[in-house]
C-alpha cells in the first residue's frame, strides 16, 4: 500500500474539503492537527496509482501544488487512519459515538447512544451537513413525535440519519444509496447497535427508482446542490402533506440559488422554507401545507 501526501496551507483546507464532500466516493483525506500546515492525502496500491489518482483529483482541484511525496504503509494503519479525524458530538439527547469509543465515552443516564463506524463509505456524520440534517430529524421527532411516521434517507452513506431515526421511534425507515458499499456499512452499523431490520431497510439504487410510489412524513436529503435541483420533481412528490423535506449538502453560498429553485417547483404546496447553516455548509427545511391547504 501507498500513501501520497503533499502539505496545502491553511487557506487551502476548507475548499479541498468542501470539494471532497461532494463526490460520492473519494481515496483523499485532509489531515490537521495543531501547529503545522493540513496535510492532503490518499492511499492506493501502487505508486503508479497514486501518480495518476493525484493528476485527476488537481483537475478538480487545481490549487493543489504540484509536488507530493509516496512512502509504502501498512495496510491495516492505511484502513484505520480515518478513524484519527472522528469524535463523539451530540444534540438534545442524542450521542453519536464512534464504535471504538464504546468503552470510553460515558453517556448520561437517560440518553440515546448511537455507534457507528463508517468504514469505506461516505458518511462519518462528522460533517455539518449530516448534522444538520439529524438536528431536524431530532426536532421533529419532539414537536410532531416520530411513532407511526414513515422517514426516508436518501443517500444514506453509512446509514446513521437512518439508525438514528429507528432509535428515535420513528415506525418505518427506509435509505438508500447509490453507492453498493454505503448500504453493507450502514446494515453493519444497525448490527452494531443492536438494531432489528424489521421497520428498517436500505438499499442500493438511485433517486428515481428508489422514490417511485411513495411518500415520507419526513424525508432528509444529504446530496450535492445540483444534483438536489435535477431531482427537484423526484423530492417534492415523495413528501406527504404536512410532512417535511429536509435538504443539506449545499454550500451556504448556494442555498439562496437552491431554495428559489424548489420554490419554483413546489407548485404551491410548500407551508413555509426554513433556511440555517454550519460553517460553509446549509440545509433547507421544507414544510409541506397540510391536506385542503394545498
Amino acid at each position: 500500500m501507498v500513501k501520497l501526501s503533499t502539505s496545502i496551507p491553511d487557506s487551502m483546507a476548507q475548499p479541498a474539503e468542501d470539494a471532497l464532500c461532494q463526490l460520492v466516493r473519494s481515496e483523499w483525506g485532509i489531515e490537521k492537527a495543531p501547529g503545522r500546515e493540513p496535510v492532503f492525502f490518499g492511499y492506493f496500491d501502487s505508486a503508479e496509482q497514486a501518480r495518476k489518482s493525484y493528476a485527476e483529483v488537481r483537475k478538480i482541484l487545481p490549487f493543489l501544488p504540484e509536488d507530493f511525496s509516496t512512502e509504502d504503509v501498512n495496510d491495516c494503519d492505511w484502513r484505520n487512519e480515518y478513524k484519527k479525524f472522528l469524535k463523539p458530538w451530540s444534540y438534545r439527547d442524542l450521542h453519536w459515538i464512534p464504535e471504538w469509543m464504546r468503552g470510553e465515552y460515558a453517556v448520561p443516564a437517560g440518553d440515546k447512544a448511537l455507534y457507528f463506524d463508517a468504514g469505506l463509505a461516505f458518511g462519518t456524520g462528522d460533517h455539518p451537513t449530516t448534522r444538520l440534517c439529524a438536528m431536524s430529524m431530532l426536532d421533529y421527532a419532539k414537536s410532531a413525535g416520530a411513532e407511526g411516521k414513515f422517514l426516508i434517507d436518501a443517500g444514506c452513506g453509512s446509514g446513521i440519519l437512518a439508525l438514528t431515526a429507528k432509535l428515535y421511534g420513528f415506525g418505518k425507515i427506509y435509505g438508500f444509496d447509490r453507492d453498493e458499499e454505503a448500504v453493507r456499512v450502514s446494515a453493519e452499523n444497525a448490527r452494531f447497535n443492536g438494531m432489528a431490520l424489521d421497520n428498517l431497510s436500505f438499499e442500493h439504487a438511485g433517486i428515481e427508482r428508489a422514490l417511485s410510489g411513495k411518500k415520507a412524513d419526513v424525508l432528509l436529503a444529504n446530496i450535492i446542490s445540483n444534483v438536489l435541483c435535477i431531482y427537484a420533481d423526484n423530492l417534492v412528490g415523495a413528501v406527504k402533506e404536512g410532512g417535511l423535506l429536509v435538504l443539506s449538502g449545499i454550500l451556504a453560498s448556494e442555498a439562496g440559488k437552491v431554495r428559489e429553485y424548489f420554490e419554483t417547483r413546489g407548485g404551491g404546496r410548500f407551508e413555509g422554507v426554513a433556511e440555517a447553516s454550519m460553517g460553509e455548509w446549509a440545509r433547507l427545511e421544507i414544510r409541506m401545507k397540510g391536506a385542503g391547504n394545498v
